[in-house]
């Protein structure tokens, strides 16, 4: 989930850009997808011609577009990297979609959703995989729900998913008289274990709350939810949510043993030896491995009082084209990327997690994860998966910013995790109820 994450708090385009956009959510294709290789009119024989928005870009994408296009003559996919991140490809589709010119087939991070429904109009799946018989029991039920609307439409499938899990130092564990079998499995072990670790010049722990997707899992972890049932007012000045916010910052003003980073800061951190402890996606494997000159371990995700919540990180597949041919392409295409030898490909480039049962009991994947222990912590956890919420109305993207500046405020020392709190509900409350 590597993210270039100032931009997750621009305001997104009003919602009246829908009638700009990809039309009605009830879009279904006019002739049935038939797999791959048979997504063309029998009217036309030159391939359907398709864009693939993505932020990954590199040696991985376009390997496998490359070996979907040789694989047929129906469908020839053009791979588009996306600087920023998601919030990069957010800011595109405002623009395309003022233009009528929204790409046929997207990864979409799992925070616009509900954008991707409202504003965008993504085409939902069920209709493809009916007419196409397409077996779905093989996916993480978990997974599954990620790419729900509110209506319980399929509009995404998951690729590239991620949970928060602990990194450990084992090295600083042993130096620190700790046993690096067993690191800390609730939140008031991590906070007596990152003191124990603060020493010679480097810091117990990281626990970038300021961020939204963790602070969401710690407060939720902690008992409490994003917002009432009525979907009326957020839940940000809740009990729980206040003692999420003031947990960690004690880590930072009594016991002084967590450092203020930014969030990619703390990927480094944790590779450098600056810290001993990082709670942090499942996805930074890929960031921190290579660098890292030392024992590097990982966990689940601490649990408060017997319980964990672990909102998932990444991306959905998603189709806006409402062209019927390029619909059908487009989803012949999603198949192959979600086809679970392509999944598992996905996985070990980058840490992200399979999506498939089938992927994860693969002996090629089963054989990696024995050679690479690091990568297993997320699935101890994928039944504790919840999606990453989305909070309501044109304006819900905003609150994650509000979210951000207030708890930084607490880590800052200049509010009290309850004053923060308070105000980042006020503020939000006022943006639901606008």
């Amino acid at each position: 989930m590597k993210k270039t994450w100032m931009g997750l708090f621009l305001v997104l385009l009003a919602i009246s850009l829908a009638a700009c956009g990809s039309g009605s959510n009830n879009a279904a294709p006019t002739s049935s997808p038939t797999g791959s290789g048979n997504t063309n009119s029998a009217q036309s024989s030159e391939p359907v011609e398709i864009e693939f928005w993505n932020i990954w870009g590199g040696e991985l994408i376009d390997t496998l577009v490359n070996e979907y296009n040789s694989s047929q003559d129906k469908v020839k996919v053009k791979a588009v990297y996306v600087q920023n991140s998601y919030e990069g490809i957010v800011e595109k589709l405002q623009v395309q979609a003022a233009a009528k010119k929204l790409p046929d087939i997207v990864s979409n991070g799992l925070l616009y959703t509900s954008f991707a429904n409202d504003v965008m109009k993504a085409v939902p799946l069920e209709p493809f995989i009916e007419q196409d018989s397409y077996d779905m029991s093989d996916f993480f039920p978990t997974m599954l729900e990620l790419g729900k609307n509110d209506q319980g439409q399929l509009i995404g499938l998951p690729y590239g998913i991620s949970t928060p899990i602990l990194y450990y130092n084992a090295d600083h564990f042993k130096t620190a008289g700790l046993d690096p079998e067993n690191p800390p499995q609730t939140w008031e072990e991590f906070a007596a274990v990152a003191k124990q670790l603060t020493s010679d010049g480097h810091y117990g722990a990281s626990v970038p709350i300021d961020f939204g997707w963790l602070y969401q899992a710690l407060m939720e972890t902690y008992g409490g939810s994003m917002m009432s049932e009525d979907k009326k007012a957020v839940g940000l000045d809740s009990e729980a949510s206040v003692n999420a916010v003031q947990a960690v910052t004690d880590l930072v003003i009594t016991d002084k043993s967590m450092p203020l980073l930014q969030l990619q800061q703390t990927f480094e951190a944790m590779a450098k030896g600056d810290v001993s402890m990082l709670a942090n996606t499942t996805a930074g494997l890929g960031q921190i491995l290579p660098t890292a000159q030392f024992d590097l371990r990982t966990a689940p995700f601490p649990t408060f009082e017997g319980k964990r919540v672990v909102p998932a990180g990444g991306a959905n597949l998603m189709i806006f084209t409402q062209d019927p041919a390029k619909q059908e392409a487009a989803w012949d295409f999603m198949k192959f990327m979600i086809d679970p030898q392509r999944t598992v490909q996905i996985s070990k480039s980058t840490g992200y997690m399979v999506s498939r049962q089938s992927a994860l009991d693969d002996p090629e994947m089963q054989k990696f994860l024995e050679e690479n222990p690091v990568y297993k912590a997320t699935y101890e956890q994928i039944d504790e998966m919840v999606p990453w919420f989305n909070f309501p109305g044109s304006g819900g993207t905003r609150i994650q910013k509000i979210i951000t500046d207030q708890v930084q405020a607490a880590l800052q020392g200049q509010k009290t995790a309850e004053e923060a709190m308070k105000e980042a509900a006020k503020q939000a409350n006022a943006l639901i109820e606008s």
